[in-house]
């Protein structure tokens, strides 16, 4: 019998896919998990046919101990009665070497001395006179955090507590990513004696909360104030480690040791190799191999040893799930400048330690030029999936703060270092992910820089995310279009939105999808208008959307960019909507002029009404035989046309275009957001055709 395949939107995908060339050598080969017990068995053959491994391993995963000659080779899993398949791959002989050290290597060159966390005791005074912007504004970090003082237990699993779960998550981040982190990096860099003493005094508060409790990250309270605790405590514990008495020391490492095992059990009895779409479970790898190496000599050094090969082995083969070969980040951009950062420290003290970097994987590599084209410094929204909306004050230290950071300092491209220098000159303190902000210099040489889109254009096909600008060197004068269809589907922070587009002039969102979080993520708001089809720029057939939540609801993308100033994209959609038999969107996007045409080729077995739909941030306007939006960065007029007559509706209520009157309004209040809707008489083909006509007031007044 065959393996079953993909079956959860949380599954991995299978790697190297059939016929791929791949980028690392020795490449990791990982397949979905079959149900079932015993152990897989992996065997790969050379060009000529012979054996070159036949081994067997309990994980979905299998990583070679050396480098592969370059050429082809097949592999197959098996397990018990049952087969993959052979698949082919090829090792090209410019793949970037990967061969992530042992946990074994790794302790034993670990030093006795402290600090050891990322930074070494010879190398803090040239850090702090390469870092003097940065520790500058540690210091007005630092300024708050004494005037704020220390936070209260959170109590927030009890009715009648002093917080809700909400503002808990405010607080513990405030205390500890922000407060915490700058104290202990001050007392670090500076030798600022009150720096010191606040982050010795928040470890040793922290300690003093049930790890079993409202602070655990496995507990049934939510896991948000745990998650801090155990990416931040590490650093703090090793770099105030000389201020701590001997019983101090003990107390705090048995205390971070509940902690470790806690993530060790949600990533090893959660099944994270095989099921690893679950976010929050995706930050865990880094700090549990962060404990490890602040805790060893703390702790007996074989439960040390466990939880590092499990952060080497996950890092070393299936992470990051949601990152594609190309840079994208299924999510969209909010999610990923949060997620390319949590494992950052581990990455820096593995690299502090034995030279090797995890960052030469090509995602690492390319994920600047997402950013590049996705969260471009001063764009109001940021498509797709949750986070889209973001400002400063509702989630600070996001899109807020620099997303591009050591990416584009260590793999460009110049335009990416560009906007990270811009987006690091507006920050006046720092709010989240403060442990990567000063950067020891690699050990190791870099891969070569290399580009897999352009200034003007990029898709990242594993990610199925599409990006496409009039002129993104300046934003104030460009004009740009985001797509996705993602072979992801619908889980998780992704929307039921396959299809979806947006288009922002000047940074300012004139089409963007629709909704927020409300107040918290999963309000009702959330759910039922905000992940679903019905808040994208999307169309619903009978009033039905997308699946959410589905591994099914997929979409994928032809491309051909850039062709004499025309590039044209291609999103095919049958899998995100089953009822029909043809279902493609096609956008034809002008890079010089900024013109956008958006035509829907639908085909169903029987009659359907579709329901065309666009969302804006201001109201819509008539304008002859179309509409037009008008926003202080420019004006765009558009018009669409379909098989006769549509029946025309707008407002700025979440309602479903059903004539409901039920209004879905999310918790925490918002401009209001504009919905339009075009619902097309039923019929079994339909060409629905849309044309933009963007004008950006800045391009009239100076050409790009």
């Amino acid at each position: 019998m065959k393996f079953i395949g993909r079956h959860t939107g949380n599954t991995v995908f299978p790697s190297p896919e059939p016929g791929e060339a791949v980028g690392l050598n020795p490449p990791p080969l990982q397949w979905v998990p079959e149900p079932g017990s015993g152990p897989y068995r992996v065997t790969v053959t050379g060009a000529d046919g012979g054996t070159l491994f036949d081994v067997e391993t309990e994980r979905n995963v299998f990583r070679f101990p050396a480098k592969l000659p370059a050429g082809r080779y097949r592999w197959n899993v098996r397990r018990g009665a049952d087969e993959r398949g052979e698949w082919a791959f090829t090792v090209s002989p410019d793949a970037v070497e990967f061969l992530p050290p042992s946990a074994e290597e790794l302790l034993a060159a670990l030093p006795a001395e402290r600090p050891r966390h990322i930074y070494f005791p010879e190398e803090l005074a040239s850090l702090a006179a390469a870092h003097p912007v940065q520790l500058a504004i540690l210091e007005r970090n630092v300024k708050l955090a004494l005037e704020e003082g220390f936070m209260r237990y959170p109590d927030f699993w009890r009715a009648g507590g002093r917080t809700d779960y909400r503002s808990a998550l405010d607080e513990v981040r405030r205390f500890l990513d922000r407060n915490t982190a700058a104290c202990a990096l001050l007392w670090l860099f500076r030798r600022e004696r009150r720096a010191g003493e606040y982050a010795r005094r928040a470890l040793l508060t922290v300690c003093e909360w049930n790890p079993a409790g409202a602070c655990s990250v496995a507990g049934p309270w939510g896991d948000e104030v745990g998650l801090s605790i155990v990416r931040i405590l590490p650093a703090v514990f090793d770099w105030v480690y000389e201020l701590l008495s001997p019983q101090e020391r003990r107390w705090a490492a048995e205390t971070l040791r509940q902690h470790a095992r806690q993530v060790y059990g949600l990533l090893t009895e959660g099944d994270y190799f095989g099921e690893p779409g679950n976010s929050h479970s995706g930050r865990l790898p880094g700090y549990l191999g962060e404990l490890a190496l602040v805790l060893h000599g703390e702790i007996p050094e074989e439960e040390c040893r466990r939880w590092l090969a499990c952060a080497l082995d996950l890092y070393g083969s299936i992470f990051p799930h949601y990152g594609g070969r190309d840079g994208g980040w299924a999510e969209g951009p909010f999610y990923a400048s949060s997620y390319t950062k949590w494992y950052l420290p581990f990455f820096l003290a593995v690299e502090r330690i034995s030279g090797f970097s995890f960052l030469v994987k090509p995602f690492f590599r390319h994920v600047a030029e997402f950013f590049l084209h996705f969260a471009v410094p001063g764009m109001e929204c940021h498509p797709f999936g949750d986070g889209h909306w973001p400002t400063e004050s509702e989630w600070p230290g996001f899109q807020a703060q620099n997303p591009f950071g050591i990416y584009a300092e260590r793999f460009g491209p110049e335009l990416a270092r560009r906007f990270s220098a811009r987006c690091d000159a507006a920050i006046e303190r720092y709010e989240l992910h403060l442990l990567d902000v000063i950067r020891p210099e690699p050990r190791a040489p870099l891969p070569p820089e290399s580009r897999v889109g352009t200034d003007r254009s990029y898709v990242s096909h594993d990610a199925g995310l599409a990006s496409l600008h009039t002129c993104l060197a300046c934003p104030e004068r460009d004009i740009a279009v985001f797509a996705r269809a993602s072979r992801y589907g619908t889980p998780s922070h992704q929307h039921a939105d396959q299809g979806d587009f947006a288009l922002l002039i000047g940074g300012q969102a004139f089409l963007a999808p629709s909704g927020s979080f409300g107040y918290q993520f999963g309000e009702p708001h959330h759910r039922i208008w905000t992940q679903q089809t019905v808040a994208a720029n999307c169309f619903l057939i009978d009033g039905e959307g997308q699946k959410k939540n589905s591994p099914e609801a997929t979409g994928w993308m032809e491309t051909e960019l850039e062709r004499e100033d025309v590039s044209r994209i291609v999103m095919h959609l049958e899998e995100a909507y089953p009822m029909l038999e043809r279902c493609t969107r096609t956008l034809i996007f002008n890079h010089r002029t900024g013109a956008l045409t958006v035509t829907d080729e639908i085909r169903a077995a029987k009659p359907v009404a579709p329901d065309w739909r666009l969302h804006s941030y201001v109201a819509p306007e008539p304008d002859g035989a179309g509409f037009r939006i008008v926003r202080p960065a420019g004006i765009l007029r558009f018009e669409v046309r379909g098989p006769g007559e549509a029946v025309y509706s707008a407002g700025n209520r979440y309602c479903y275009p059903n004539g409901a009157a039920e209004e879905t309004v999310p918790c925490r209040e918002r401009e209001p957001q504009w919905h339009m809707n075009w619902r097309f008489a039923p019929a079994k083909e339909f060409v629905i055709e849309a044309v933009f006509h963007p004008d950006c007031n800045q391009r009239r007044k100076e050409e790009c």
